[in-house]
């Protein structure tokens, strides 16, 4: 009987498709190894001959460098290395998308954080010895400590090329028609400050020489790839000598995207000259003043509307305090540039969005990548909106909310149901809305020490790379049978906490028809799997499961096929369920899976696939800002609950209900563990994580001054899932893990809007803030320093 090809399980089922895996919350696979102790982290890494690199970084923010003094550090007992900028044996920089960044400063310090020299030597302790011993001497040159500073004519150029890095554009409809149509129009400036990711492991990795001239890096990362190319560049040998093996990474959020090249470029670079494995694990103090943030935002904000709440106009300036280095912020600032319209009809917009260098720390990737950002904007611009009309901020949302054949701002129709309306109903009712906030009106009415707020706040994101990121918009999976019927996947995205490696299990499981205890997913060496781009922009499970289906489905043609061999049975009646070849009709069980393995290796047949999944094209025009922007869109809407005590200005975030468009949940206990980390993530950024510079210097970098939420400050927070799946996702799916923080920001501020009768504009909203309001002191009240003659005017 000649071989027939069976047609693979659908890439996205419809509502009533019954699944076997997809839908269950089995144990993650990694959890035993975590809370046993057993799983190796960065730090636990120990190599024969081990040397540990410590780092010599600037002492001031702008300046030229006139001299570097090494001779003392060198003759420090136990140093085996100092390196300089001129010892770099292959290309000297660091820019991931610019190529802006030396990894060593050689004439030029643009931040506190530039790095001068390296060290590697015999102990940690006598590394960060021999790096205080090099002296450098500077020619101080004058600063630029905010984007508004730097668009000032004359201001001092961070970059030869100028300050500005790019811009971006959204137009569509004309502004000034549309304001004068509008009854209301509303005129803001808002300011968000930077975020630390603050995740558990700091920066770390391990660099280890190998035979032929090779070097194997073990480092707690985003995605190896990045690691990989950064570091061949630095050491100038091709891509095929730098094996990268992702250690167990303690958390992320985004800052284990790009950054983790930069450590791992100098652990390789001293190994590269020492010939010894080397270690460098970021204290936490180094970790917050060294690595990249939330990037910090001012959005001029202007909107009109009618009398009766319909949007007509939105014109935005969007300045993103880029730091001294590119790094991300361009890919960064396109999410934040479509998404500042919020997920609203407006037939009239105009969005410029300027990335500007400052002598500050840069920005990076952070959960939400740009978006946080934005939906702060124009969420609290919505309820300051409402408040004018004389309407309720919920019915406003409703006013305008996208549905189903409205288009986004760049002109892309909106696939899929779209199920905007759903996400502010849901959430509602689920908190009694209209009761809720005429309660804590009548309440607040009698000023009370303790006064209570509702706020809601309602976003679209979306999912995977932006348009301009479609090049590296790809993935790669590999499985594999062995003879006993046991399943080894490898995925190219990685394990960061997230629960990814469950995750692909379960999809692998799903699609080849057997069950989770059969399959098993490592983490990821550069060597067994493609480039399969970076684990950001909440793509890791949409872009993991394509290509393992696509592997499952050459598996299950063979395995059918031969079954179909061994029972005299044509191959497409039969299938595969529970690891039961069954008749595809009846579900009457014929063979197991385990004996149809064992027909194929008899018959030597391959059981090893791969599979391989790039976006769609996604057309974009820069200058407008119009295309395809993304090919899947999620929806959410959070509400907050908030009480503030007027006397302390202490706000205690009570409940949150957080209803979200989650295309199809592939494990809904983590899923709404996602849902849950992103409510108290954004929580911290919207109340207490004030990261604090003084001429570009951070001046609290570590937990004792820079405040995160604990479990005592969690509030409850009530889980709402809207399963409505969607071909752009396996199985329907679309991302949560960023959705889930971008609206709570704005769901805070809106809260202790409502609960103290003034209207904030800056994040963190923090008691010292909100005492300062109560007591009619002016705005800016974090003191951002902005000259006069720097704010734009429209």
């Amino acid at each position: 009987m000649a071989p027939k090809t069976v047609t693979p399980p659908p890439v996205a089922m419809d509502d009533k498709t019954d699944f076997n895996v997809v839908g269950t919350s089995p144990r993650r696979i990694d959890a035993n190894d975590k809370v046993s102790g057993q799983a190796q982290y960065a730090d636990d890494l120990k190599f024969s001959g081990m040397l540990h690199a410590a780092i010599r970084t600037s002492d001031i923010a702008h300046g030229v460098i006139k001299s570097v003094d090494i001779s003392a550090a060198e003759a420090l007992p136990g140093v085996e290395a100092v390196m300089l900028g001129k010892d770099i044996p292959g290309e000297n920089q660091i820019g991931i998308i610019f190529q802006d960044q030396p990894l060593l400063a050689e004439n030029k310090v643009r931040w506190y954080g530039d790095w001068i020299a390296i060290v590697a030597a015999r102990s940690l302790a006598i590394a960060r010895e021999a790096v205080k011993l090099i002296k450098v001497e500077y020619e101080e040159l004058e600063g630029v400590f905010s984007p508004e500073e730097g668009l000032v004519e004359g201001a001092p150029k961070i970059h030869e090329k100028g300050n500005i890095l790019e811009t971006m554009h959204v137009r569509t409809g004309e502004v000034e028609k549309g304001f004068a149509d509008s009854d209301v129009v509303l005129e803001r400036v808002y300011r968000v400050n930077y975020q630390e990711h603050a995740y558990l492991e700091t920066n770390g990795c391990v660099a280890v020489p190998a035979l032929s001239d090779s070097i194997t890096i073990h480092v707690s990362c985003q995605c190896p790839f990045y690691v990989q190319n950064a570091v061949r560049k630095i050491i100038g040998v091709p891509a095929h000598k730098i094996r990268v093996l992702q250690s167990v990474t303690g958390g992320a959020f985004g800052g284990k995207e790009d950054y983790p090249s930069e450590p791992a470029a100098v652990a390789a670079a001293l190994a590269w000259k020492t010939g010894k494995p080397v270690k460098l694990i970021y204290q936490r103090e180094e970790d917050v003043a060294w690595s990249s943030k939330r990037h910090r935002y001012t959005i001029y904000h202007k909107m009109g509307a009618t009398k009766d709440g319909k949007l007509t106009t939105v014109h935005l300036k969007v300045l993103c305090d880029v730091g001294a280095y590119a790094g991300l912020s361009t890919i960064v600032s396109d999410r934040a540039n479509i998404s500042s319209i919020g997920p609203y009809n407006v037939p009239n917009i105009h969005v410029d969005t300027y990335c500007v260098y400052t002598n500050n720390l840069f920005g990076g990737a952070f959960r939400g990548f740009g978006a946080p950002q934005v939906a702060f904007a124009h969420e609290t611009a919505m309820d300051d909106l409402a408040e004018k009309l004389g309407m309720d901020p919920a019915e406003l949302r409703r006013i305008n909310a996208f549905q189903k054949g409205d288009n986004m701002a760049s002109g892309q129709p909106i696939p899929g149901r779209v199920p905007c309306l759903e996400t502010i109903d849901k959430a509602t009712d689920a908190c009694d809305w209209k009761n809720r906030r005429a309660a804590y009106d009548k309440h607040n009415a009698g000023k009370p020490l303790v006064r209570k707020g509702l706020g809601m706040s309602t976003i679209i994101y979306g999912v995977n790379l932006h348009a301009r990121g479609e090049y590296i918009n790809r993935s790669g999976a590999h499985m594999r049978i062995f003879e006993d019927g046991s399943v080894a996947i490898a995925i190219g995205l990685t394990e960061m906490g997230q629960g990814l490696l469950t995750a692909a299990v379960q999809m692998a499981a799903e699609a080849l028809g057997v069950t989770v205890d059969r399959v098993n997913c490592n983490q990821i060496d550069t060597a067994l799997v493609p480039d399969s781009g970076p684990t950001v922009a909440s793509r890791s499970t949409v872009m993991s499961g394509f290509p393992l289906i696509q592997a499952a489905g050459k598996l299950r043609d063979t395995l059918l096929n031969r079954a179909g061999e061994v029972l005299g049975r044509d191959a497409s009646e039969l299938d595969m369920r529970k690891n039961q070849i069954v008749d595809a009709k009846t579900g009457e069980e014929l063979m197991t899976y385990d004996q149809a393995v064992g027909a194929c290796f008899k018959a030597r047949e391959n059981l090893t696939e791969v599979g391989w999944y790039a976006v769609p094209h996604q057309e974009w025009d820069l200058p407008t800002g119009q295309g395809v922007a993304y090919h899947s869109f999620a929806f959410a809407t959070q509400i907050a609950d908030v009480e503030v005590n007027s006397a302390t200005g202490q706000i205690d975030v009570k409940n949150v209900w957080a209803a979200h468009d989650v295309g199809r949940a592939i494990n809904p206990n983590m899923l709404t563990g996602q849902i849950e980390g992103g409510v108290v993530q954004g929580m911290g950024w919207a109340l207490m994580e004030n990261l604090i510079l003084r001429k570009g210097k951070c001046i609290n970098p570590g937990f004792t001054d820079y405040l995160i939420p604990t479990s005592l400050d969690a509030p409850k927070i009530h889980s709402i899932l809207i399963e409505d799946p969607t071909p752009a996702g396996p199985f329907g799916i679309k991302g949560i893990g960023e959705p889930s923080l971008i609206p709570m920001a704005g769901a805070i501020g809106n809260a202790i809007s409502h609960a103290v009768g003034y209207r904030f504009e800056e994040v963190p909203v923090t008691p010292e803030v909100v005492l300062m309001a109560l007591a009619g002191k002016p705005k800016n009240p974090l003191g951002w320093q902005v000259p006069e003659r720097a704010v734009l005017k429209y």
